[in-house]
């Protein structure tokens, strides 16, 4: 009798487990049909140098999108154009965008740009008010935000990527979403020592307010990778209004901002660790 009812056991066991291993296929199965489809997208192509779609980076590895800039930045071209790419994992964990190894164990779950969304370029322009062809002066967008994951993961980064609005001229621009991403991908360290963010020709202050009161400091980049941010107390797509100064003929410059009615944005941020 109880070497039969062991053999029952055996038998439950072997079934048990065979619908695990076909649940997990299952899983499996569906992640990767849905980064096939996700790359049929078809791209728009770009009618004239002012005017290009965004790409699909949906099930793409981290490595094989971009480029990482002389300054330490993730970017992807776009004609004259460039955009930065800001990688957001998970649990707002740094990901060292100048290690290819690194990189190679991540892919690209989400955007909050959609394929083909348009941009817009304008160019500079010389003395004689003909446009260069290579110097790009506006552009709607600066950054794309890419939710990633580790290769094999079978847990999905199912964060909710805020769209930001494209910019229409060089006078508006949106504020960007800040949470959920590393504190050392918001932002660069001026070199008076701030850490601030640039909109077009215009930069604001971001002020870092950590949970449980303690110090952070700005030109410390290692201490940063060690913080995610919560909050934000300016919402994303709120419009960023510049306005710029002008010559004695009246004529404004592009570079040169006179005013604009955001000055800082206060980010909320905890530990890594207390997430």
């Amino acid at each position: 009798m109880k070497k039969g009812l062991s053999i029952l056991l055996i038998v439950f066991t072997l079934l048990a487990l065979s619908s695990c291993a076909g649940a997990s296929d299952g899983l499996i199965d569906a992640e990767t049909n849905d980064s096939e489809e996700n790359s049929s997208v078809t791209i728009h192509e770009s009618p004239d140098k002012y005017t290009w779609y965004i790409k699909n980076y949906v099930g793409k590895n981290c490595a094989s999108i971009g480029y990482t800039s002389l300054g330490g930045d993730r970017m992807d071209s776009y004609g004259a154009g460039v955009l930065q790419l800001i990688f957001v994992t998970p649990d707002g964990t740094y990901l060292d965008i100048e290690s290819d190894d690194i990189l190679k164990q991540y892919t690209v779950t989400g955007q909050n740009l959609a394929p083909n969304t348009e941009m817009k370029l304008t160019f500079d322009k010389d003395s004689d008010g003909n446009e260069y062809d290579n110097l790009v002066a506006t552009k709607s967008f600066e950054e794309i935000v890419l939710s990633v994951k580790k290769v094999g993961s079978l847990k999905s980064n199912t964060m909710n990527l805020t769209p930001i609005n494209p910019s229409p001229d060089k006078y508006t621009r949106y504020i960007s979403d800040y949470v959920g991403r590393n504190l050392a991908n918001c932002g660069y360290t001026s070199l008076g020592g701030d850490r601030m963010d640039q909109y077009g020709a215009g930069i604001i202050k971001l002020v870092m307010v950590p949970d449980d009161g303690s110090f952070i400091d700005p030109e410390d980049e290692e201490s940063l990778k060690n913080y995610v941010v919560t909050g934000q107390n300016v919402s994303p797509n709120t419009e960023l209004k510049l306005v710029f100064d002008t010559d004695d003929q009246g004529v404004e410059y592009d570079n040169l901002v006179k005013s604009q009615n955001i000055e800082e944005i206060e980010l909320t941020v905890k530990p890594i660790s207390n997430t």
